[in-house]
């Protein structure tokens, strides 16, 4: 039995995947399956019908727009082995990729913790992983979407990534992760574990276009774990905002 399943959810991205596997042969920890899951779906039950294929004592998530470093696997194996039920690390993306994603447009930073892995108390979380000069290592409150890994036994204690996420399946991440944390689990950031995210523009990328569950997601999420407050309140109306221009803008691109 595989001490790792790397799970990749990829659809249409046929040399961003390709780049990605190519990394993850060259891992110093080579003790891995690979599952890919190339089908249509919301993402959170993709993400699940992976781990329900897997074989190994810890499932990795990741994209298909990653290039993992060589020491990424045998950093997070190094945590697990130290108690850790999940682990994440930094998954920097460079200028040249991040025009790429909407979160770096627009300026979320301002609203967000200067720490890894940390989810402020009006409900944003932190893009300090995304730097390339991240080195963070300790205690977080989620793992970072694209590098996240799970002690298989624990994942399916709190049920795995709850389905009712639609879409791309924000926030349903850090919903697992906060389920991991209520049953006592520890979640790891090791600075050592790092990949370098590619946000690619092709295949299910028109789907992150499309911003319509993404606030149904987030308003779940906040019900879910955010204690209500006044900068609560004043952020979900930016957020509705952003979101009712952003649902504009892609149907001005799609007539």
């Amino acid at each position: 039995m595989p001490k790792f399943s790397i799970i990749i959810p990829s659809l249409g991205r046929s040399q961003s995947l390709f780049d990605c596997k190519e990394s993850l042969y060259q891992q110093t920890e080579q003790d891995f399956e690979i599952i890919i899951v190339s089908e249509e779906g919301p993402l959170a039950a993709l993400r699940n019908k992976g781990a329900k294929k897997a074989k190994g004592t810890y499932l990795v998530f990741t994209d298909d727009d990653v290039i993992a470093e060589p020491q990424w696997l045998q950093a997070i194996l190094s945590a697990f082995e130290q108690g850790a039920k999940g682990v994440s690390g930094p998954s920097y993306t460079k200028n040249e990729f991040r025009k790429n994603r909407d979160c770096f447009n627009f300026p979320v930073e301002l609203f967000s913790s200067r720490r890894c892995g940390e989810i402020s108390r009006w409900g944003q979380w932190s893009l300090a992983a995304t730097k390339e000069t991240c080195s963070y290592h300790g205690f977080v409150d989620y793992l970072e979407a694209c590098n996240m890994s799970f002690e298989a036994e624990a994942f399916w204690s709190v049920g795995g990534f709850d389905e009712t996420y639609k879409g791309i399946g924000d926030w349903s991440e850090p919903d697992l992760c906060y389920r991991l944390r209520q049953a006592g689990h520890c979640l790891w950031f090791s600075e050592n574990a790092r990949l370098e995210h590619r946000p690619a523009t092709s295949g299910a990328y028109k789907k992150r276009l499309a911003p319509c569950n993404r606030m149904e997601n987030y308003e779940l999420f906040s019900k879910r774990w955010i204690i209500p407050c006044w900068q609560h309140s004043l952020y979900k109306l930016l957020m509705k905002g952003y979101f009712a221009w952003k649902q504009t803008g892609t149907k001005n691109i799609e007539r």
